[in-house]
């Protein structure tokens, strides 16, 4: 019971700190007064300069990010659109540096490091401003992905340039990242240092969604330095200044945080004021996490007051919100709140059930505490068990016919539990072995890929070295006839040009098997080499190849170019697109492959063709992951990333 409830507690502090840590996004954006968006719309529509219409766009995309994400993307991609045209390189640079902040917002990190390279690359165009943004949406990527010397690298020299330039704004921002930084370090003087300085730049300035945002992070320091009431004051200021901005999503998260202070000074009537009250807004803003985190501090509140009722219904809710929006921790940690709610409330098999469910969603593998956690759980269900079996015994001796009656009813339950056990166990046998089956079934189709690969190069060979060049052998000896005796008819010319077309005919057949630059050189030449054939077609096509002077493993660069094939040949059929954009980029650990298209999209219960199964195929074999982004009428993204 003590490992739970300590448990509960390690695990409701780290939800505390991860809420208010998902606030920092919204500081890279500095647009803290209301957007006069009919004002930019009435410029855009008067606009007739490409480069003036770009600007509109992106500043249009910025300033409808929250308001109107649908609108806001329509906008990113007419100004990537019509960058494609000549534009000056510190317009193509602004065009980067949104689509990092696109990337960033919606966690593709990958694409993320991409774009800030492609901006870097117009470094020395880009306003400082946009410098800044660039380092500092870089930092924020490695830091939701616990890269945090590379973070604070980046932070940096976003400082160096803010203090440059004297930007007060990029300062504010940068303080504030490095000091989330040394909050993610638990360094909590540096933390409240850089905080501070933050909070006075934000004020001095008056940028008010960089105060809240500030505040909330100080209340997070003064809690883990147990500066209670001191972080009390922080969210109740940083409210103030949420509500002056209507943000209802800030004002659920620091009420949430609010509560758990307010719970850990035991003061529970104003600890659950603030859960209802966070639980209240985050469902007004749809703010799933917020609410997911509300619940389950509702359910922990309630365990501790003894009402497990209320607090089973609180957490159930809050999982159910996790497993549709995938939050795994959330998830965790519900089935942790769930066991000891159970356990409490005498129903030890659903604690049992619960806490064996809390164990398979640890990142780690189960110690030997948690074990004997397990462990003694079992002993006490077992015991409670036969308890219930000695009471039996002495109601024995009551009147017959309530003996009788209750024999009864428990044969009929033990007989509905058998055969529910039954029903369940064949399930179980049924699942399992068609999994089996699948596997099977997946094991045999990948086998017979990599039989058609080798057989494919064994084929290209054949026909380049054996019939390719007996043909070659042939034409010269006909050639040479032809040029040296007086035999110079028609027949002879035309089965010589006859001759010239099946060899070429033979080289292409064999390219297309196996092309040789995959074989001689590797992925990007042969992918190059397939693009310069659609050099005559309406397709404009863009390759963008990053840390891939090595080679990869021979089976994987085979692979990766079949399901390049497979893409390019389902824009050319189906995309109707303007413009295909391919990216590789190497990473230490994984291979990605992404491909943009502007064509007409496709929808995603529309039904999967062979081309887009045979790419899935291919990517599972490679134990890689595919996703795909595709907006009607709009373009679709496929982005592939492959384990090396």
């Amino acid at each position: 019971m003590l490992e739970i409830s300590l448990l509960l507690l390690k695990m409701h502090r780290f939800l505390l700190f991860v809420l208010q840590l998902t606030l920092l996004c919204p500081m890279a954006s500095n647009a803290y007064d209301p957007d006069p968006v009919d004002s930019l719309r009435n410029d855009l529509a008067k606009a007739t300069d490409v480069n003036e219409q770009i600007l509109l766009h992106l500043n249009l995309f910025k300033r409808l990010q929250r308001k109107a994400p649908d609108s806001s993307q329509l906008h990113l991609k007419q100004a990537v659109l019509f960058s494609r045209k000549a534009v000056e390189d510190s317009i193509l640079g602004k065009v980067h540096v949104a689509q990092i902040q696109d990337h960033l917002t919606n966690d593709r990190y990958d694409s993320v490091f991409l774009y800030v390279a492609k901006a870097l690359d117009k470094f020395e165009s880009l306003s400082p401003q946009g410098q800044v943004d660039t380092y500092t949406m870089q930092g924020v990527a490695y830091y939701y992905r616990s890269e945090y010397a590379k973070a604070i690298t980046s932070h940096l020299q976003a400082e160096k340039i803010s203090t440059l330039h004297k930007m007060e704004h990029g300062k504010a921002q940068v303080l504030n990242n490095i000091g989330i930084t040394y909050i993610k370090l638990e360094d909590w003087p540096n933390a409240e240092k850089y905080m501070m300085q933050s909070l006075t730049l934000c004020k001095e300035n008056n940028l008010k969604r960089g105060i809240s945002y500030t505040l909330g992070n100080l209340g997070i320091i003064y809690k883990n330095q147990n500066r209670f009431q001191d972080a009390i004051d922080a969210y109740v200021e940083s409210n103030k200044v949420f509500q002056d901005l209507g943000d209802e999503r800030g004002i659920a998260r620091n009420y949430d945080n609010l509560g758990t202070l307010y719970e850990e000074l035991k003061n529970y009537p104003k600890a659950l004021e603030y859960y209802q009250q966070s639980l209240k807004k985050s469902r007004i803003a749809q703010d799933q996490s917020a609410m997911a985190s509300a619940l389950h501090n509702l359910g922990n509140l309630y365990v501790k007051q003894d009402n497990f009722a209320k607090a089973i219904k609180n957490y159930s809710e809050s999982l159910r919100i996790a497993q549709e929006q995938d939050y795994k921790d959330a998830i965790r940690n519900n089935y942790l709140g769930l066991a000891e709610a159970y356990e409490k409330n005498g129903e030890l098999a659903r604690a049992l059930s619960s806490r064996k469910l809390y164990e398979q969603w640890k990142d780690s593998v189960a110690n030997k505490e948690h074990l004997e956690s397990i462990s003694e759980l079992e002993i006490k269900y077992q015991s409670e068990k036969k308890e219930k079996s000695i009471l039996q015994l002495s109601e024995e001796k009551l009147k017959a016919e309530i003996a009788m009656a209750k024999q009864d009813m428990k044969i009929r339950r033990l007989s509905v539990g058998l055969v529910g056990a039954i029903i369940v166990f064949g399930l179980v046998f049924v699942i399992f072995r068609q999994r089996s089956k699948n596997q099977k079934q997946k094991d045999l189709i990948h086998a017979i890929a990599d039989t058609q690969h080798a057989e494919r190069q064994r084929i290209s060979q054949d026909l380049h070295d054996s019939v390719g060049g007996d043909l070659v052998l042939t034409k010269s000896k006909l050639l040479h006839l032809h040029e040296n005796t007086e035999l110079h008819s028609q027949e002879l010319q035309e089965a010589i040009s006859s001759l010239t077309k099946t060899a070429e005919d033979i080289r292409q057949i064999s390219h297309n098997l196996m092309p040789a630059e995959l074989v001689k050189f590797g992925l990007v030449p042969a992918i190059e080499a397939t693009l310069d054939q659609l050099k005559d077609t309406e397709l404009d096509v863009q390759l963008y190849a990053h840390e891939m002077d090595n080679r990869i493993d021979s089976t994987k660069e085979i692979y990766l170019f079949r399901i390049f094939q497979e893409i390019v040949q389902n824009v050319l059929k189906h995309a109707k697109a303007s413009q295909l954009n391919i990216y590789l980029n190497r990473h230490k650990n994984h291979m990605n492959l992404m491909v943009e298209d502007n064509g007409v999209g496709m929808k995603s219960d529309s039904k999967r063709g062979m081309g887009l199964a045979n790419i899935t195929s291919r990517v599972e074999h490679l134990k890689g992951t595919l996703n795909i982004d595709s907006v009607m009428g709009k373009g679709t993204t496929m982005n592939i990333q492959i384990p090396l």
